[in-house]
């Protein structure tokens, strides 16, 4: 019986067992399940079937493959593995005989199926596990290719978080890229006696988006992704999901090409990554990041380097990058700037306060808000003639013009204050500030943020101005640390 995995699979958890198993095996086609055996059987030996409970676990703790009653008999730790390694391949050898008649519940292929157990599966827990199936049943009908693609998931994920990551993509050699690179890592552990599952060394689940999408538009590799967090032990077994579409990685692509190597380079040329680094240098009481690291140890029953279960070593942000130019480190500390970015969220605070300049405003509410052009326009045009009222003196300008604005807490406040400045601007000059047409239909329009509209002002307005010493105190009292309360 011929076996084909080269066909994608709508599961995501399938599909990257899929992915992870033509890397593993080298091949997509099996003449017949003995072929394929070899495979599943080193595998097996590979997974050791770790049960600490740790990141390191593959299988449940209440898993058949995990059970104490299996191996209490034997004696050794050495015939305890070979009884399980036996016991999983008779187990995996009865599901691949079995011919019942249905519907695959990950592809929709018709009969020939096995009834399976969500806890003989890796990286599932309980029966209303979230990791594996909607339907919350424990026994459901799957055709033996899904369901020998799912013992191969771990292999294409990485450790984040304390728990495990993996993406999909409608760009097919992002997934080819993905897990080329994951087994490469696995098999690479394998040899240095580590614990073979790959591990991204990144705690922050955000940041290690931000990482895999840098490292993909160097690549020139663009398209739809989602990421997935899963658990792989019994508590905190839900799912988080984060969509990344194709035009915020054209974005990075566009503003920084190239991450951080071993320097940092001049704001002028690299803007965006100079702003990546301070968020992630210092927190928003100006004091240099730290970060908890776990501590490598010797698991004398596997014979391999894991993770401790509670020691943690504290690394400095000076140390770490700055001391030794580790530039592409900084994404294993808390940065808002790539938190906002990957959730979604506004970056136009945070651009304001760290006096961005018009030019990556702009191809951000471009590339990423997909503003009008015309919308665009008019306010960088109210900007510009709202500099009319600066008398060449950039602190009173600021304070009496600039600050105002920024004090409005509502669109009808916003409104007034403007027409306040159109009316002084007419007595000093014949050119209005706005035309009424442009009020209604690209400043203040509706349905559209009042407070993207301020805050688009004031970045263009303080763009081109001067602080010196007292300015800059009164502005950081005024405007808050944007973006940085999820520290």
């Amino acid at each position: 019986m011929m076996l084909n995995f080269s066909n994608s699979v709508g599961d995501p958890m399938v599909e990257i067992g899929r992915l992870g198993l033509i890397q593993f095996c080298g091949k997509d086609r099996f003449d017949s399940f003995e072929e394929l055996k070899q495979f599943i059987e080193k595998l097996f030996n590979i997974y050791v079937f770790k049960t600490s409970g740790r990141i390191g676990q593959i299988f449940s703790s209440n898993s058949k493959f995990t059970s104490q009653s299996l191996v209490r008999p034997f004696p050794t730790d050495k015939k305890k593995k070979e009884a399980r390694l036996k016991f999983s391949l008779e187990l995996y050898s009865n599901l691949v005989k079995e011919s019942y008649s249905g519907y695959c519940l990950s592809c929709g292929k018709k009969d020939d199926l096995c009834s399976v157990s969500k806890t003989i599966f890796p990286l599932t827990t309980g029966n209303s596990n979230t990791n594996f199936t909607s339907n919350f049943s424990n026994r459901f009908f799957m055709c033996k290719t899904c369901m020998t693609s799912l013992f191969f998931a771990p292999t294409n994920m990485q450790k984040v978080a304390g728990r495990m990551g993996f993406l999909i993509s409608n760009n097919k050699e992002i997934n080819e890229f993905w897990s080329e690179n994951n087994i490469k890592e696995f098999n690479a552990n394998i040899v240095k006696n580590m614990d073979s599952l790959v591990d991204s060394k990144i705690n922050i689940f955000e940041n290690f988006i931000y990482s895999i999408i840098e490292e993909l538009q160097e690549e020139e590799l663009f398209g739809d992704i989602t990421f997935y967090l899963i658990s792989n032990i019994d508590i905190d077994s839900n799912i988080e999901m984060v969509h990344i579409l194709e035009k915020n990685m054209r974005f990075i692509h566009r503003v920084a090409p190239n991450f951080f190597k071993t320097k940092l380079t001049t704001t002028v040329k690299d803007e965006w990554n100079n702003l990546i680094y301070r968020y992630s240098s210092k927190d928003k009481k100006g004091k240099f990041r730290t970060r908890n690291e776990s501590i490598k140890v010797l698991d004398t029953k596997l014979n391999i380097m894991v993770d401790h279960k509670t020691k943690k070593e504290k690394i400095k942000f000076e140390e770490d990058v700055i001391e030794k130019n580790n530039y592409k480190s900084i994404v294993k500390y808390f940065n808002p700037l790539i938190s906002n970015f990957i959730q979604n969220r506004s970056l136009l605070g945070i651009f304001k306060r760290s006096h961005i300049s018009w030019h990556l405003t702009e191809i951000y509410l471009k590339r990423i808000v997909e503003m009008r052009e015309e919308r665009l326009v008019a306010l960088k045009k109210v900007a510009d003639n709202l500099q009319g009222l600066n008398k060449n003196d950039d602190k009173e300008f600021i304070r009496k013009v600039v600050f105002p604005i920024e004090r409005t807490k509502s669109q009808s406040e916003l409104r007034t204050k403007l027409r306040e400045f159109m009316r002084k601007l007419l007595v000093i000059s014949d050119k209005p500030l706005f035309t009424a047409e442009e009020m209604v239909l690209q400043i203040l329009p509706n349905g559209e943020s009042w407070h993207e509209t301020k805050d688009i002002l004031l970045i263009a307005l303080y763009e081109k101005l001067t602080f010196d010493e007292e300015i800059e105190e009164e502005f950081n009292k005024l405007i808050p640390n944007e973006g940085d309360d999820n520290e």
